[in-house]
């Protein structure tokens, strides 16, 4: 037989549970606008037509977005630290095979539709690439990781693997 004092104590844990899953909600729903966002801005970014300034630009959209997602999830942030773990993930996709960024800023080297066509691939592949990014460090977030325990190398998979299920969404 249940006490009254213990349903109340299986209710108020039940209406913690209910809380915090509604809290995790609520922050994976801002997660998903930011991210969503940035990947517009990425998108934007491919459009700069100097070739090799529209990385930069695809970097800088990356780091505030990446600022962003430590605060929403209350950690502190590092600009120096960001800043090279966001170049460093953007080398894996590049080294891994995922060299489009490298070739579409290339291509806007050619007058008119070089710069056409660069911007729309560059567009693309960054909004992809930002994506890949914010999901990372959003599961990286949501299991208590901070930016000092980033590990590049452990990730790895699951950022191509984000990227590219975010390019065949395109294709």
């Amino acid at each position: 037989m249940t006490t009254k004092t213990e349903t109340q104590n299986e209710t108020e844990i039940g209406a913690d549970i209910g809380t915090q899953d509604a809290e995790k909600a609520q922050r994976l729903d801002n997660a998903s606008a930011i991210i969503s966002n940035k990947c517009k801005w990425s998108a934007a970014a491919g459009f700069i037509p100097v070739p090799y300034l529209d990385l930069a630009g695809l970097a800088a959209v990356q780091v505030k977005m990446v600022s962003e997602l430590s605060e929403l999830y209350g950690k502190t942030v590092q600009q120096e630290a960001l800043k090279t773990t966001v170049a460093t993930l953007l080398g894996v996709l590049t080294t891994a095979g995922l060299a489009a960024p490298v070739a579409f800023s290339t291509v806007k080297i050619i007058p008119g539709l070089g710069s056409l066509a660069g911007g729309v691939g560059m567009g693309a592949v960054g909004a992809a690439a930002t994506y890949a990014v914010g999901k990372v460090f959003v599961n990286h977030f949501e299991g208590g990781g901070t930016l000092g325990n980033f590990d590049v190398d452990k990730i790895k998979d699951d950022l191509k693997s984000a990227f590219t299920s975010k390019t065949a969404k395109k294709a």
